[in-house]
C-alpha cells in the first residue's frame, strides 16, 4: 500500500537522488543569488547627478518647444515672442549640444531628448529649409543652366532661357566696410537686375561695375538693370517719416515686369528699451508693442503702394525687410508672395548682422531679414546667400522663371 514518505525517508532518499554528493541541489540556488547580486550592483540607484542631468534634458526639450511656439504661433503679438523672433536662435542649438555631452558622460538615456531637441531647433526654431529635397526639379547648384540632351526640344530650351531671370539684393551700408566683397559676390552670379539699399553716396566700384547698365537712384535706393527702367513711384508714406521703397518697371523685351526695392524699419529701437526694470514696470513691453504696430502699418502701406503701381504686371519685391519671415507682421504683408528661400533653399540663409557684437561673432549672422519675394507669375529655381561680409548684411540672390507668360 503506497503512502507519503516520512521526513526520515525523504532525508534518507536525498543522497541517492542527488548522486550521493549532497551539494548539487544548493549550487544552482547560490548561482542565482550571485547573478541577482551582480544585477543589483549593475542597476545602481540613480544619484543626484544623473537625476539632475535627466531633468536638464527634459527642461531643455520643453524650452526648445516653447521657443518654437513663441516664434511661429505667438510671434510679435507679445513682447517675449518679439524677443525670441529677433534673438540668435542658434543659442538653443549650442546649449543642446553642451547638454548632450553631459548626458553622454553621466546619463546616456537622456541623449534621446537632446537628439529630438536638436532636430526641433534646426527645423522648427532656427528656420532651415529642406524644400529642394522635396522638389525633384530643383538643382543642387545655384545657376545650373539646362544642357540639351538627346530628347530635349531646342525650342523649349530657348523659350525657358528667355523666361529666366537672375536678381540680387543687398543693404550695402553706404558701401562700407568692404564693398568690393559685394562686387565679388555679384561677379559669381552674374545677375540681370540688382537692388541696393542704403546706397547714399556715389561709389567708384559701383559706378565701374554698372557702367553699361540702366540705373536709377532715389535717395538711398539704387536699382540697376540690363534693360531700361522706368520709375513708377517712391514711397515715403511711413509712420516713421522715412522712405520705405522704390518701385520701377523693367522694360524687358520678352515681358515687362515690376521690381520693388524695399527697406523697412528695424525692431531694434523697441527691443533696446527692454530691461529688467522696464519689464517689471510694463513700460518696455508697452513701447515695444507700439513700435511693432507702427512697423506693421509701414509694411501694409508699402504693400498697398506697390500694388497700386503694379498694373497687373509680374512683381518681384526684394530688399532689407528688417523682419524674419516667421514674424506675423511679415506674413500679413508679404505672405501671399512666394519666397525664394522657402521655395528652393537648403539649410539656413541668415543675412545679418555681419559685424562683431559683444556676445556674438560677426562672421556668423543669425537672422534672415533680407528677402526676395515674387508674385504667382514667377517660379524660383535657385536662391543663395552671399558668402562674403562686404556689408553689415549679406547679399541675397535668386533665379526665377516667368511661368505664366503669354
Amino acid at each position: 500500500m503506497s503512502r507519503f514518505p516520512t521526513e526520515h525517508s525523504a532525508q534518507a532518499a536525498s543522497p541517492s537522488t542527488t548522486g550521493g554528493t549532497g551539494h548539487s541541489s544548493s549550487a544552482p540556488t547560490r548561482s542565482r543569488h550571485r547573478n541577482e547580486t551582480v544585477s543589483v550592483v549593475n542597476r545602481r540607484p540613480p544619484t543626484w547627478t544623473t537625476r539632475v542631468v535627466a531633468i536638464l534634458a527634459i527642461v531643455n526639450l520643453i524650452g526648445v518647444m516653447l521657443a518654437s511656439w513663441l516664434v511661429w504661433s505667438v510671434s510679435e503679438s507679445w513682447w517675449l515672442g518679439s524677443v525670441v523672433t529677433f534673438a540668435p536662435r542658434e543659442l538653443l542649438l549650442i546649449s543642446t549640444g553642451i547638454l548632450a555631452v553631459v548626458s553622454l558622460l553621466w546619463h546616456r538615456p537622456s541623449l534621446f531628448f537632446h537628439l529630438f531637441a536638436g532636430l526641433w531647433v534646426l527645423f522648427g526654431v532656427v528656420d532651415w529649409s529642406l524644400a529642394p529635397l522635396l522638389e525633384a526639379r530643383t538643382s543642387s547648384r545655384f545657376f545650373d543652366w539646362l544642357v540639351p540632351g538627346d530628347d530635349d526640344d531646342p525650342d523649349d530650351i530657348e523659350g525657358s532661357a528667355a523666361r529666366k531671370l537672375r536678381v540680387a539684393s543687398c543693404n550695402v551700408q553706404d558701401y562700407q566696410p568692404r564693398f568690393g566683397e559685394v562686387i565679388r559676390d555679384l561677379e559669381t552670379l552674374p545677375p540681370d537686375v540688382v537692388a541696393f539699399q542704403e546706397s547714399r553716396s556715389i561709389n567708384p566700384q559701383c559706378e565701374a561695375y554698372f557702367a553699361d547698365w540702366h540705373k536709377v537712384q532715389v535717395e538711398y535706393f539704387f536699382i540697376a538693370s540690363k534693360w531700361p527702367l522706368k520709375i513708377l513711384g517712391h514711397c515715403d508714406d511711413s509712420p516713421f517719416e522715412r522712405s520705405s521703397g522704390l518701385v520701377v518697371r523693367v522694360e524687358r523685351p520678352e515681358q515687362p515686369f515690376v521690381v520693388a526695392n524695399v527697406h523697412l524699419m528695424t525692431a531694434r529701437p523697441g527691443l533696446r528699451l527692454l530691461s529688467p526694470g522696464s519689464i517689471l514696470s510694463g513700460e518696455g513691453p508697452a513701447e515695444l508693442s507700439a513700435q511693432t504696430l507702427l512697423r506693421a502699418d509701414e509694411m501694409q502701406r508699402l504693400r498697398l503702394f506697390i500694388e497700386n503701381l503694379r498694373e497687373g504686371l509680374p512683381l518681384i519685391v526684394m530688399g532689407d525687410f528688417n523682419t524674419p519671415a516667421s514674424s506675423h507682421v511679415f506674413r500679413e504683408a508679404w505672405g501671399d508672395l512666394a519666397g525664394g528661400f522657402e521655395s528652393v533653399a537648403i539649410g539656413p540663409s541668415h543675412t545679418a548682422p555681419c559685424r562683431p557684437i559683444s556676445f556674438w561673432p560677426g562672421t556668423w549672422p543669425w537672422s534672415r531679414i533680407d528677402h526676395i519675394r515674387a508674385s504667382g507669375e514667377w517660379r524660383f529655381h535657385q536662391f543663395i546667400t552671399g558668402e562674403r561680409d562686404g556689408s553689415d548684411h549679406r547679399l541675397v540672390a535668386g533665379e526665377l522663371e516667368l511661368i505664366d507668360w503669354d
